[in-house]
């Protein structure tokens, strides 16, 4: 699927004031009348039905030209009544748009998020399920205000990421993948809370890969310190806001709760092996130094051992051999004096 032209609108009227509506302009357009939109109302349905139950769903209808792909996904605390009331209401606004007193062409790939993203419609006439595509996506500017202080830029940041980070962790290990959590800014004396979401059906190596990209890219797309922003994908979605939970789930984590980032982890870890395996080398080294040293003693004392003893045997023999001498010439002389005589 070519990359999209993403064209991010805040729709002026009341019932949908400060959604975002994502399309690409380059792609194809279809009549009210057409077949293609007449598959994508009926896939439309099979895929609330489901989201009804597990919060987001994928599928397709159609074939040919005319084949349509879509995704649809709720945030995680909403009951099944509201995903399906704010799912219906997004594909009534994104499709129903009226030029005069006629229906105007519409855009073959439309992704739209309604009601300060609690639900999210993706459709298409291109194949992004089976690649996993998450374009296009909208990066939405929810709280301009930034923390002005260089330093406590740099810190609020770093805590930022460390959240997202963190809930993405949680999501990835939960069959909802879903989570919400909250971290206190001590510099300012305000809390940070976050949601990170996957859709359900998303393998979890992909819903790791989908919302670790958009954390990387994260300061790419906002001004440094900015205090709020919603990171909108068709797969995988991040948000936080400073001072504003915007969440109704109640069982959020506390940032001292929630397992370290992968990244943050394994750092952690590598140092702690590192340090072990350096300790346990001293110890090796120093444990083999003294079984060497044991048994160059242990060989040392029967030698040293032999070693007297073979003296003591030589001196015995030597003592022995000197002593018999006189008397072999007492005798000797003894012999001679008696001839003589």
């Amino acid at each position: 699927m070519p990359l999209l032209s993403l064209l991010v609108l805040f729709l002026s009227s009341a019932s949908s004031e400060g959604q975002a509506l994502c399309s690409d302009n380059n792609g194809g357009m279809y009549m009210p009348n057409s077949t293609y939109k007449s598959n994508l109302v009926s896939l439309a349905e099979l895929l609330f039905a489901k989201a009804t139950e597990d919060h987001s769903a994928t599928g397709t209808a159609g074939i040919g030209p005319d084949k349509v792909y879509g995704a649809v996904l709720c945030r995680g605390d909403s009951d099944g009544s509201d995903c399906r009331k704010h799912l219906t209401r997004a594909l009534d606004e994104a499709i129903n748009s009226k030029a005069g007193n006629s229906y105007s062409l519409q855009s073959n790939n439309v992704t739209y998020y309604y009601d300060q993203y609690q639900a999210q419609i993706s459709f298409s006439d291109q194949d992004f399920l089976s690649n996993f595509s998450d374009m296009p996506g909208c990066t939405v500017n929810t709280n301009l205000n930034s923390v002005t202080a260089t330093v406590v830029t740099e810190r609020y940041e770093d805590l930022v990421t460390k959240l997202l980070h963190a809930l993405a962790d949680v999501v990835v290990s939960r069959a909802e993948k879903y989570a919400v959590g909250k971290v206190w800014f001590e510099e300012t004396g305000q809390t940070v809370y976050g949601l990170a979401q996957c859709i359900r059906d998303m393998p979890y190596e992909r819903c790791v890969a989908c919302l670790d990209r958009i954390i990387s890219g994260r300061q790419n797309k906002i001004i440094s310190g900015q205090m709020g922003a919603a990171f909108l994908g068709v797969w995988c979605t991040l948000r936080y806001e400073t001072d504003t939970q915007f969440f109704t789930d109640t069982k959020m984590r506390s940032l001292d709760a929630l397992p370290r980032s992968k990244t943050h982890f394994f750092r952690w870890n590598n140092a702690v092996l590192v340090g072990v395996g350096g300790f346990i080398l001293v110890i090796s080294i120093s444990c083999l130094v003294f079984h060497i040293w044991v048994k160059t003693q242990r060989r040392r004392g029967p030698i040293k051992k032999w070693t007297q003893n073979s003296s003591q045997e030589t001196g015995n023999i030597f003592f022995a051999r000197f002593t018999g001498i006189p008397k072999r010439n007492s005798t000797y002389s003894k012999g001679s004096t008696q001839k003589s005589r």
